[in-house]
């Protein structure tokens, strides 16, 4: 029995977490990395580590057809889903770029905003990333960036964590550790400062995680990390899932806190 047969997703790594995770997880916190950035019609605007663009397209539509919107991520698997689904509908043009944090492809001063949501915590040297997305924005430019917050307080994760540490193994468990590696606001603080930016504001916000059933949950998380299950392994976890999560479900689906830091600051 493969891996598809065990979870019932296929597909590479960029396409599962688009199927499985963004609707559910990434896209309740699009609104708010947003509205911190504030973003205005007609102006340029990066999204680094774009992922498979879920920022990014929204960020389109708000400045529209005279602005910029570029996203840039090292991952031609993400790059190549955000691609897929990217149309103007009234917004600007997107483009595309493969690239790294810490090295930007573009000149001092090319952008407005600049947003990173979910990816700031997975850079090798975050200072040089946050160094280099302060270099890129014009003189007065605002800076978005949102990190998960503690693993017990994103109780999706949390349960999953402690499934596959009691079912599988603390090494696979550890998979979901480095999400949630930058966590401390103090420390967020720390590297915007470090980092030369202006007007720091740093915060934990309360959100929800939202997925149909706690199957859809514990299947993508199989699919996404390629645990390799036979039914009855896959069955337990869903079991275990279902105990942790209890009081989070019901006939509408799974419904479950999650926490994120959200920061602002200024070139």
């Amino acid at each position: 029995m493969n891996i598809t047969d065990v979870w019932g997703i296929s597909g590479n790594w960029a396409e599962i977490y688009q199927t499985c995770f963004v609707p559910s997880l990434i896209a309740p916190w699009v609104a708010r990395t947003l509205a911190l950035a504030a973003p205005q019609p007609g102006r340029r605007l990066l999204d680094v580590a774009c992922g498979t663009g879920a920022v990014t397209r929204e960020a389109a539509q708000i400045v529209g057809p005279t602005g910029r919107v570029v996203g840039l991520d090292p991952s031609p698997e993400a790059l190549a889903v955000a691609r897929s689904g990217n149309g103007q509908n009234g917004g600007a043009e997107i483009e595309w770029w493969e690239g790294v944090a810490d090295s930007l492809p573009f000149a001092d001063g090319s952008f407005d905003v600049v947003t990173c949501q979910f990816g700031a915590m997975f850079f090798p040297d975050r200072v040089a990333a946050l160094k280099d997305m302060r270099r890129v924005l014009a003189k007065g430019g605002r800076l978005a960036v949102t990190t998960w917050g503690r693993l017990e307080r994103n109780l999706g994760n949390a349960a999953m964590a402690q499934a596959w540490k009691e079912r599988v193994s603390p090494e696979q468990a550890a998979k979901l550790n480095p999400p949630h590696s930058l966590s401390d606001p103090a420390e967020i603080r720390r590297m915007l400062q470090e980092a030369g930016f202006a007007q720091i504001d740093v915060q934990r916000q309360a959100g929800r995680g939202c997925f149909s059933s706690i199957q859809e949950l514990v299947w993508g998380y199989g699919a996404l990390s390629e645990l390799e299950a036979d039914e009855s392994l896959r069955d337990a976890l869903c079991a275990d899932v279902a105990r942790l999560l209890d009081g989070y479900c019901s006939a509408d689906g799974l419904d479950f806190p999650t926490e994120a830091v959200v920061a602002e600051a200024y070139r």
